[in-house]
Protein backbone atom coordinates (compact mmCIF):
# COMPACT_ATOMS: atom_id res chain seq x y z
CA UNK A 1 0.00 0.00 0.00
CA UNK A 2 1.50 3.34 -1.10
CA UNK A 3 1.40 6.28 1.26
CA UNK A 4 0.37 9.53 -0.36
CA UNK A 5 2.54 12.55 0.40
CA UNK A 6 0.97 15.15 2.63
CA UNK A 7 -0.82 17.87 0.72
CA UNK A 8 0.80 21.27 0.75
CA UNK A 9 -1.29 24.25 1.68
CA UNK A 10 -2.62 26.21 -1.23
CA UNK A 11 -1.08 29.58 -1.88
CA UNK A 12 2.38 30.96 -1.45
CA UNK A 13 4.54 30.42 1.58
CA UNK A 14 5.18 33.54 3.65
CA UNK A 15 8.82 34.58 3.39
CA UNK A 16 10.14 36.40 6.46
CA UNK A 17 11.56 39.87 6.00
CA UNK A 18 14.16 41.46 8.25
CA UNK A 19 13.06 43.85 10.98
CA UNK A 20 14.35 47.37 10.26
CA UNK A 21 16.57 49.29 12.66
CA UNK A 22 13.96 50.83 14.95
CA UNK A 23 16.51 53.23 16.43
CA UNK A 24 16.22 55.33 13.26
CA UNK A 25 14.08 58.45 13.16
CA UNK A 26 10.41 57.61 12.80
CA UNK A 27 8.89 57.60 9.33
CA UNK A 28 5.80 56.00 7.80
CA UNK A 29 8.11 53.80 5.74
CA UNK A 30 9.95 52.56 8.84
CA UNK A 31 6.65 51.70 10.52
CA UNK A 32 5.49 49.91 7.37
CA UNK A 33 8.69 47.87 7.25
CA UNK A 34 8.31 46.91 10.92
CA UNK A 35 4.69 45.82 10.40
CA UNK A 36 5.63 43.75 7.35
CA UNK A 37 8.59 42.16 9.15
CA UNK A 38 6.46 41.27 12.16
CA UNK A 39 3.66 39.76 10.03
CA UNK A 40 6.02 37.75 7.85
CA UNK A 41 8.04 36.67 10.89
CA UNK A 42 4.80 35.26 12.30
CA UNK A 43 4.23 33.47 8.95
CA UNK A 44 0.90 35.25 8.50
CA UNK A 45 -0.45 35.96 5.02
CA UNK A 46 -2.03 39.30 4.17
CA UNK A 47 -5.40 37.63 3.82
CA UNK A 48 -5.07 35.98 7.26
CA UNK A 49 -4.55 39.34 8.98
CA UNK A 50 -7.15 41.20 6.95
CA UNK A 51 -9.81 38.56 7.66
CA UNK A 52 -8.95 38.37 11.36
CA UNK A 53 -9.30 42.14 11.70
CA UNK A 54 -12.19 42.63 9.26
CA UNK A 55 -10.23 45.10 7.16
CA UNK A 56 -9.73 44.85 3.44
CA UNK A 57 -6.60 43.32 1.99
CA UNK A 58 -5.94 46.50 -0.06
CA UNK A 59 -6.02 48.52 3.19
CA UNK A 60 -3.45 46.19 4.75
CA UNK A 61 -1.29 46.49 1.62
CA UNK A 62 -1.46 50.29 1.93
CA UNK A 63 -0.40 50.06 5.59
CA UNK A 64 2.56 47.85 4.64
CA UNK A 65 3.58 50.32 1.92
CA UNK A 66 3.58 53.26 4.34
CA UNK A 67 0.56 54.98 2.81
CA UNK A 68 -0.35 57.87 5.11
CA UNK A 69 -3.96 57.98 3.87
CA UNK A 70 -5.16 55.01 5.93
CA UNK A 71 -7.29 55.38 9.03
CA UNK A 72 -5.30 55.49 12.24
CA UNK A 73 -7.81 53.05 13.77
CA UNK A 74 -6.93 50.44 11.13
CA UNK A 75 -3.21 50.98 11.61
CA UNK A 76 -3.55 50.56 15.37
CA UNK A 77 -5.67 47.42 14.95
CA UNK A 78 -2.97 45.84 12.81
CA UNK A 79 -0.22 46.84 15.22
CA UNK A 80 -2.10 45.47 18.23
CA UNK A 81 -2.86 42.20 16.43
CA UNK A 82 0.81 41.75 15.58
CA UNK A 83 2.02 42.73 19.06
CA UNK A 84 3.54 46.08 18.07
CA UNK A 85 3.13 49.35 19.96
CA UNK A 86 4.21 52.98 19.88
CA UNK A 87 6.31 54.82 22.42
CA UNK A 88 5.76 58.55 22.51
CA UNK A 89 8.95 60.42 23.34
CA UNK A 90 9.18 64.15 23.83
CA UNK A 91 11.78 66.12 21.92
CA UNK A 92 12.47 68.09 25.10
CA UNK A 93 15.60 66.96 26.88
CA UNK A 94 14.61 68.32 30.29
CA UNK A 95 11.19 68.90 31.78
CA UNK A 96 10.08 72.50 31.71
CA UNK A 97 10.18 74.33 35.00
CA UNK A 98 7.74 76.92 36.19
CA UNK A 99 8.52 80.65 35.99
CA UNK A 100 10.01 80.83 39.50
CA UNK A 101 12.36 77.93 38.90
CA UNK A 102 10.88 76.05 41.87
CA UNK A 103 10.34 72.35 41.68
CA UNK A 104 6.83 71.06 41.04
CA UNK A 105 7.54 68.21 43.44
CA UNK A 106 7.04 70.36 46.54
CA UNK A 107 4.44 73.08 46.90
CA UNK A 108 2.62 74.81 49.74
Amino acid sequence: MDKKPAKQALGRVVKSTEMPDLAQSFSPELLAEAITAKRTGMKLKLIDVSQALSISKPTLVKIEKGDTNVKLANLLKVMEYLGLSFNIISDELTPSSNATGASDDVWF
